[in-house]
């Protein structure tokens, strides 16, 4: 039997969003400008379709941004990518949750199987296994030792994110659930947990939480 305690990565563990942050990284590590330029432009192209309602919900947005982050990040050779990624770690560490880094040692004091559960790719949640998470699952960036691509990747949101989850775990036998999120796109997650807890969540969460009766953290 086992007690799951799930943790989302954009916005609750890490106060940040992924992609700029990433992007902001690479500049700052000083790699090639001309690629930067090229995926960044798209990303900003994207935002003010979406902020326009030309045909870009906010859902669409990120799947495509976060999507098109891996085409920047494969323009490095696996020695780079793996240093990347922990530059990437250390550079995000400052604005982690204070109280949920408190929370995750407090979950596995009591038994709690830990995860690290995000839309963010696999390689880029990786490195958080040194705060303790016992496992860390999000989007693929290799199938079968091959790297993904922009167009061959399928970013895990909404259902997709309670389905990668449920894939690992379906059939474990499990006493007790619950799951930290900040975003209305976990709603179908904290949903399915038996105890979903939304932390600072977004207005379009909050509104969800209070309708049914889940835990707040503001």
């Amino acid at each position: 039997m086992m007690n799951i305690a799930i943790y989302d990565f954009d916005g609750t563990y890490v106060n940040v969003q992924t992609v700029p942050h990433v992007f902001k990284l690479w500049k700052q590590l000083g790699y090639d400008l001309n690629v930067y330029k090229k995926h960044w432009s798209k990303i900003v192209r994207w935002y003010l379709l979406h902020k326009l309602k030309i045909g870009w919900n906010k859902e669409t947005f990120r799947k495509n941004a976060m999507a098109l982050t891996i085409d920047l990040l494969h323009h490095l050779n696996d020695v780079e990518l793996k240093n990347f990624m922990e530059e990437l770690y250390q550079s995000l560490k400052p604005v982690i949750s204070s109280d949920l880094k408190k929370q995750l040692q407090e979950d596995k004091k009591k038994g709690y199987y830990t995860i690290l559960l995000s839309g963010s790719f696999d390689i880029m949640l990786e490195p958080f296994l040194k705060e303790g998470f016992d496992e860390v699952i999000g989007t693929e960036s290799k199938k079968n030792g091959k790297r993904l691509n922009s167009k061959s990747v399928e970013i895990i949101i909404r259902d997709k994110k309670l389905g990668a989850f449920i894939d690992r775990f379906g059939t474990t036998q499990i006493t007790h659930t619950k799951a930290y999120a900040d975003s209305y796109y976990d709603l179908p997650l904290l949903l399915h947990v038996n105890k979903g807890i939304c932390y600072h969540p977004d207005k379009k969460l909050k509104d969800a939480c209070n309708i049914n009766k889940l835990h707040i953290i503001e």
